[in-house]
């Protein structure tokens, strides 16, 4: 496998807890600047010294993500070869008691995906050329990108906290840092 590009974007944040709580600083986080279609992601696949056609690798990948979601949702925790390990996570209402705890406690759920050693945070950070996303669209760096989109072009990665590469929360404004943290990204 070759190294891929991640870009990011400046962005400034005033993190609510731990040391830095109500300092505004800056930080980067990561931004895709291209979103590739399942159709697209299938005939990828197929282009790349598949023996398998086209309309079987779509059909074979149809069915495991049906699969993966039934059994995701039934309660199980998946592990998808050296991809990560696939479970479902609940946000709840906090109560006074334990026996106040019910169903319609539970504010949502979310899919958990827990890295493993080859696509662990430290991996990919290695396998990774770092860039920010104003030096990939104008050229600087090798770079030269192929979209932009009129808000500066794709989305953030962020929003949630990712202290030290940990967990991912998605929600709030946290901060995205480092990589020596936990592997475990919600969605």
């Amino acid at each position: 496998m070759g190294q891929g590009t991640s870009k990011y974007r400046k962005i400034m944040r005033t993190p609510q807890t731990g040391e830095n709580a109500g300092k505004k600083l800056w930080y980067a986080t990561a931004v895709s600047d291209r979103e590739m279609s399942f159709e697209d992601f299938v005939t990828h696949i197929s282009e790349h010294n598949s023996p398998y056609s086209r309309g079987t690798i779509h059909g074979v990948l149809m069915d495991t993500l049906d699969c993966l979601k039934h059994l995701i949702l039934d309660g199980k925790s998946v592990r998808f070869s050296d991809l990560g390990l696939f479970s479902i996570g609940m946000t709840s209402r906090g109560e006074v008691s334990k026996e106040k705890v019910t169903a319609a406690s539970v504010l949502g759920v979310h899919l958990i995906v827990r890295n493993t050693k080859s696509w662990s945070n430290a991996e990919l950070k290695k396998l990774t050329k770092i860039v920010a996303y104003d030096d990939y669209t104008s050229g600087v760096d090798g770079g030269g990108g192929t979209e932009n989109t009129p808000d500066g072009g794709g989305t953030s990665q962020g929003g949630g906290t990712s202290q030290g590469g940990g967990t991912s929360q998605g929600t709030g404004g946290g901060t995205d840092g480092g990589d020596e943290g936990g592997d475990n990204v919600n969605m």
